[in-house]
């Protein structure tokens, strides 16, 4: 490739601000990491058995395009207890990770539409994934006094307008505040009515009481117009092996397996009989993870209330928001930082003034030190 060619490139890139766009580290990178998609899980014995043992039986080779088959059918069986959906393994493809699921959702699926429908605010993984490619994307707006989701005034009027392909998160990535029933019920009516297809991240569903939990996939019950994205088995240590799911109806996942098998080929074996393992242990697991970030959630927004700060709770039990004062945004990101906490920047996601932390026991002693930033 010529020199020149390569320098236009490599300009055209660092013009694009979407693909420039900084993503979130994975999962923790020390105990003081705060803005990780994942908190940090140790492995336990039998999921690394479950890897060891697929490399000894030779699962060293391409895997299936769409995953092992008993880890999309745990997978569905998965989804379908906990949201009551109707999938099958042939439903479920398995990703290198959300980030994957994302990029391949919105690039195959948008390939069908005019126009991709985005919340203003959302997670920086999704302006990373539409940066690769030119399109007609339309900005869901957000009232950030309100909710950190777009209204069901703003989706209808984006459908009246046209708009055929949305993208929306429930929980939002950003503060974990989940759609009512009664508002996924709506959405799905709309989209029913207008015939609209919706990429649905989930991803942070597992950490919400199933009471307070809706999926948009519950009431698509020929799955025929959503595809929900989330991450396999959270909360079992297996964040930093990227292995994402993609739930849709067979006529979208035969197009994106084709572009995943072009791109990527495959999505390790052995980390896939690894989330086998781990989904026999998830249930028991989960549970007892839910009590402990439940209590320990209730116990860092009461310091955070003592301190005055403006919290946004959610119902994600894993995350929560922080409102900072427009003047002091980038100040207290940087102060704490350089006190040794890393926190999520709103701004990535589009939300200037606010800030996201995860529920560990380091949150305490951040809020604590956000509080002094901020009377200083």
């Amino acid at each position: 490739m010529p020199s020149e060619t390569k320098s236009k490139i490599l300009m055209q890139h660092q013009a694009n601000s979407q693909l420039n766009t900084p993503l979130l580290p994975q999962s923790m990178t020390n105990n003081y990491d705060l803005s990780a998609d994942e908190l940090t899980y140790p492995l336990d014995e039998e999921i690394i058995a479950a890897s060891s043992e697929a490399l000894e039986a030779g699962q060293t080779h391409y895997v299936d395009v769409p995953g092992i088959a008993p880890l999309r059918e745990a997978i569905a069986q998965h989804l379908n207890s906990e949201m009551n959906t109707q999938y099958k393994k042939e439903n479920i493809l398995i990703t290198a990770g959300v980030q994957e699921a994302r990029f391949l959702t919105i690039q195959k699926i948008s390939e069908q539409y005019d126009s991709i429908s985005v919340p203003e605010v959302v997670h920086p993984g999704v302006l990373k994934a539409l940066g690769v490619r030119t399109r007609k994307v339309i900005s869901l707006p957000i009232d950030l006094t309100q909710s950190a989701l777009p209204s069901l005034e703003t989706i209808a009027k984006a459908i009246e307008s046209g708009s055929r392909l949305l993208y929306l998160e429930s929980p939002s990535r950003l503060t974990g505040e989940v759609y009512t029933d009664g508002e996924v019920a709506q959405i799905s009516e709309m989209a029913i009515q207008h015939n609209v297809a919706i990429i649905w991240d989930q991803g942070l569903a597992v950490w919400v009481a199933d009471s307070t939990y809706c999926s948009l996939a519950t009431l698509d019950t020929e799955t025929t117009l959503t595809a929900t994205i989330g991450e396999a088995m959270p909360g079992m240590g297996l964040a930093n092996w990227f292995i994402g799911y993609i739930a849709a109806p067979q006529g979208w996942i035969t197009p994106i397996q084709s572009q995943k098998q072009i791109m990527a080929i495959c999505t390790s074996t052995a980390s896939q009989y690894a989330a086998l393992g781990a989904s026999e242990l998830f249930t028991e697991t989960h549970s007892r993870q839910m009590k402990q970030l439940s209590d320990l959630k209730a116990r860092l927004i009461q310091v955070a209330g003592e301190a005055h700060l403006d919290v946004i709770a959610g119902e994600a039990v894993n995350i929560f928001a922080i409102r900072l004062l427009p003047q002091n945004n980038t100040d207290t990101i940087t102060k704490l930082r350089e006190l040794g906490f890393d926190v999520a920047d709103g701004t990535d996601f589009g939300a200037p003034h606010i800030i996201r932390l995860n529920v560990t026991g380091a949150a305490e002693e951040a809020i604590k030190k956000l509080a002094d930033v901020n009377r200083g």
